[in-house]
């Protein structure tokens, strides 16, 4: 169905109900026994942070399978639309609330786009092969700094209602002194990418 730059995803079947394949594929570049690991883990990461946003209330695909050994993770086949085909406010809105109960959770997505967004009976959120734990302020503002950079560059005529959307849901969960912190942080971000490509 898909190939990235560390896993490929496949459509499958798992007693006989649809399901979806992921599987780390091996890098040549590295040592054999070192990417073994490396796969191996990566994949139990992600398996572990898809069910604790799931424990945090968030819909995430159902885990059916895991094999370490062959860096595969076997889970739930969402029935949906992608959210970058579809975006609309609201669906941004609901974005922003999904991301601020991972950030408040001390869990950074690492790949935020509206791609790892699916849209079906409710919004689910995929693809934590990049998450990590993070407390640290400047990680939750570069999270949205990727998203805000996606959203502006797929959708440039929409960009500020999108965005100032998933800024709203966002505010629903994260407030407060955490919150301004970490909007004061995405100026400083957006002040250092300006002034980097300037000089």
């Amino acid at each position: 169905m898909a190939k990235g730059a560390e896993s490929n995803i496949y459509l499958s079947r798992l007693f006989d109900k649809k399901s979806i394949s992921k599987i780390r594929i091996p890098k040549s570049y590295r040592q054999q026994i070192l990417d073994a690991a490396i796969r191996k883990q990566r994949t139990i990461n992600e398996a572990r942070m898809i069910s604790l946003a799931k424990d945090m209330g968030l819909r995430t695909p159902f885990i059916y399978l895991v094999d370490a050994s062959r860096a595969e993770i076997i889970m739930e086949y969402i029935n949906g639309m992608n959210a970058k085909d579809v975006l609309e406010e609201p669906i941004c809105f609901k974005m922003g609330q999904c991301v601020s109960i991972l950030h408040s959770n001390n869990i950074i997505h690492g790949d935020l786009t509206p791609s790892n967004f699916i849209l079906g009976n409710e919004l689910v959120i995929i693809d934590f092969g990049l998450s990590y734990h993070s407390n640290r302020i400047e990680d939750k503002a570069v999270d949205i700094r990727l998203l805000k950079e996606i959203l502006n560059s797929m959708y440039p005529s929409d960009f500020y209602n999108f965005y100032e959307s998933f800024l709203k849901g966002y505010s629903r969960t994260i407030q407060g002194q955490e919150l301004k912190k970490i909007l004061k942080t995405l100026e400083e971000i957006d002040f250092r990418r300006r002034y980097a490509e300037v000089s």
